[in-house]
């Protein structure tokens, strides 16, 4: 799983509470360990910013926006939340699912490549990014 962004960016307030969801053990033992690693991993290496620097520039907590699925073609409106907030609409995509994972910090044009739970590989781009 991985994105393909050049860098990322990821706001104050979603990287301090990102990391107080990733230290709860309760939390992370039903997330997948891929999922786990590939958001530990973009905390660590993202650059932090204030929210007001980046409004509707980059996916972030909270934040609806669009994805195309290259292999289909289909757009998708989806809503990056916390794993306690998903479920409630078809939207709903969680920090702690793979997809969520990868896509926090991305920009409109970023490509995003998981394996969904079939295994197979998926490409999706970032169309859109809704303030």
């Amino acid at each position: 799983m991985k994105s393909f962004a050049t860098k990322y960016t990821v706001t104050t307030r979603d990287h301090a509470q990102i990391t107080g969801l990733l230290n709860d053990p309760k939390v992370c033992n039903h997330a997948l360990p891929e999922a786990l690693r590939s958001l530990r991993e973009r905390l660590q290496h993202a650059e932090r910013v204030e929210a007001s620097q980046v409004s509707g520039e980059l996916v972030s907590m909270n934040s609806p926006f669009y994805l195309q699925d290259q292999t289909t073609g289909e757009v998708i409106k989806h809503w990056l939340c916390y794993p306690d907030a998903a479920g409630y609409s078809a939207n709903d995509l969680s920090i702690l699912s793979p997809l969520g994972a990868n896509v926090l910090g991305c920009r409109v044009g970023d490509e995003i490549v998981v394996d969904d739970a079939n295994g197979r590989r998926r490409r999706f781009t970032v169309l859109r990014i809704l303030a």
